[in-house]
């Protein structure tokens, strides 16, 4: 069976990119997008994967249509003539599948660069209930609305290293997706 995994036979690293392909799709959308999206190794009509995946029709079209709205399917109409209703063929779109990985990625990769500039270049002070950058804390008086404790200065040094760990990983895997 035909699956959007399948990058390449010839390929030896396929399996792994197929894998990030597939990690990805669940992570931005969900399992069950992914599902429908495997349905469609040919074209087919919403109710006929709603069948297969032995999900209600209108679950099935609401999955079509995020996916249809990120690109990743498209649909022919056409509209029977003796009841009035339209019916939709939907087809998996390969071509953009891997765009839509690559770009998912990106975007996670500038918020997290925008995110650690403000780590950076802001000094962070901390109460029981939040962090907040310098500027906050002199506003509030270095007292927290919310909880009443004084904002302490906070190192923040270990919240960078994980942001500069995450978009390690991230690079690695936009990489792997290329």
């Amino acid at each position: 069976m035909y699956s959007i995994f399948v990058v390449s036979k010839k390929k030896k690293s396929a399996p792994r990119k197929n894998n990030l392909v597939k990690d990805i799709l669940i992570e931005s959308l969900s399992e069950d997008h992914v599902k429908v999206i495997d349905k469609l190794n040919k074209p087919k009509y919403d109710e006929d994967i709603a069948d297969e995946l032995d999900v209600k029709a209108t679950v099935i079209r609401t999955l079509l249509n995020d996916l249809h709205e990120n690109g990743l399917v498209e649909y022919d109409r056409s509209k029977n003539k003796r009841t009035g209703w339209y019916t939709y063929l939907w087809k998996r779109r390969d071509d953009k599948i891997n765009d839509y990985v690559k770009g998912y990625l990106s975007t996670k990769i500038n918020d997290l660069t925008s995110k650690l500039n403000d780590e950076t270049q802001n000094l962070m002070f901390k109460c029981a209930c939040a962090r907040v950058p310098y500027q906050l804390a002199m506003d509030s008086r270095f007292k927290c609305s919310e909880c009443n404790n004084n904002f302490v200065e906070h190192n923040n040094s270990e919240v960078v290293d994980d942001i500069v760990g995450e978009i390690t990983r991230l690079n690695s895997l936009l990489q792997q997706a290329e």
